[in-house]
């Protein structure tokens, strides 16, 4: 994924919040290129973490997960278990920004523990060297959800070792008071101003697309990491569809015998 978005190409992602490792292999089969696994509004546990992201792997995806906000103790694991970056939320400030990259960087940048794992082969590498290529390769994506945030983003943005910006467009949505209207003028206008701050800061600008017909805009604006689906939806719309399909079905061949045509 960091070589996609080094070479200015862009790269697919499923936003995961169901702990299956099956899914991260479809998504693979899909032709995805990475997951972003939620642990913000999910009660994904450590060993259900370690086997999604060992999926990834083995499928050929990389990794991304979603941590609660910049203090978050699983910054740390999450990353010794192998993810390619973390996306933080509720990044309001530079002072959130600093201790984001305090728990995900090595030093010079940060002061992440170190440790011999799985990373390291459990030892058996060139530890010093491992260091220095994880700072290069692992990705720091700052999610910006509120007007704080988006006041202070360029110098957000503007910190060594912020890789990416990414507008929460519906937590944005409430903090200017217009809940889950993520097509509301203000919300469109932070995406706007985001994605300039991404141009100027030389930062990669990530998007979560909420209609087909927003896809295009982002993609305008100079998004390169596109989350573009995510499993709880295409789930649902799935089920919904065959549902229909079947209660359709049985409606044409039972006219007398009609039923609910719930979802």
């Amino acid at each position: 994924m960091r070589r996609l978005l080094d070479d200015d190409l862009p790269a697919g992602g499923l936003f995961l919040s169901l702990p299956c490792p099956g899914i991260i292999e479809i998504a693979a089969v899909a032709g995805f290129d990475f997951v972003l696994i939620d642990l913000e509004h999910t009660l994904i546990g450590g060993r259900e973490l370690e086997e999604l992201i060992a999926a990834a792997d083995r499928a050929g995806l990389s990794a991304l997960v979603r941590v609660a906000e910049a203090r978050s103790e699983r910054i740390l694991p999450v990353l010794d278990a192998g993810a390619a970056g973390v996306v933080v939320s509720r990044v309001s400030s530079v002072d959130d920004a600093q201790e984001a990259i305090r728990r995900a960087r090595y030093a010079p940048l940060g002061q992440r523990g170190l440790n011999a794992g799985r990373l390291g082969r459990f030892g058996d590498c060139d530890l010093a060297a491992l260091l220095q290529q994880l700072n290069r390769e692992t990705i720091v994506i700052a999610l910006i959800e509120d007007q704080e945030g988006i006041a202070a983003a360029e110098a957000i943005a503007s910190l060594p070792g912020i890789d990416g910006l990414l507008l929460g467009a519906a937590d944005y949505s409430q903090s200017v008071g217009v809940p889950w209207q993520t097509t509301a003028e203000p919300v469109q206008e932070a995406t706007r101003r985001l994605a300039g701050i991404a141009r100027r800061t030389n930062r990669y600008l990530f998007a979560i697309p909420r209609r087909a017909e927003d896809m295009a805009d982002h993609i305008r604006d100079g998004a390169l990491g596109i989350v573009a689906a995510n499993d709880r939806g295409l789930l649902r719309q799935a089920l919904s569809a065959e549902n229909r399909l079947w209660r359709g079905v049985y409606q044409a061949e039972n006219p007398r015998r009609p039923i609910e045509a719930t979802e």
